[in-house]
């Protein structure tokens, strides 16, 4: 049976995005300062993300969250941006790995972390 993905360990990142935007809304930080999105990461947004519920807090336009993989057992695919089957896969090898979700906004560059949490298979 191949093992489901399961998570633990998850952190929230929804503070400091709070904490950010606050800080843009006040105009103590420049929006250009928080749209910093670069070619990878829109592009893997737009290839292996997947649509947010909630819109862009700057431009209004769709988000994309993104899953990133992260960690030593994974050798050459760390740091890479994974779809969901893809994380399944990687958990069926009986691997146990750090999953980022990041949001970003492909029109306007706006990105920030939302979660963090380890991936493991759950048979």
């Amino acid at each position: 049976m191949t093992p489901q993905v399961a998570y633990k360990h998850k952190v929230s990142h929804e503070w400091e995005r709070a904490a950010t935007l606050r800080e843009v809304r006040t105009g103590r930080v420049d929006t250009d300062a928080v749209r910093d999105a670069d070619f990878l990461l829109r592009a893997a947004a737009t290839h292996h993300g997947v649509d947010s519920l909630r819109p862009c807090p700057l431009c209004g336009s769709t988000l994309r969250n993104t899953r990133w993989v992260y960690g030593e057992v994974l050798g050459r695919r760390a740091g890479s941006a994974r779809s969901e089957k893809e994380i399944a896969e990687f958990v069926a090898e009986g691997l146990e790995f750090t999953v980022h979700t990041v949001e970003v906004c492909i029109a306007c560059r706006w990105n920030h972390l939302l979660t963090s949490e380890v991936a493991y298979g759950k048979c």
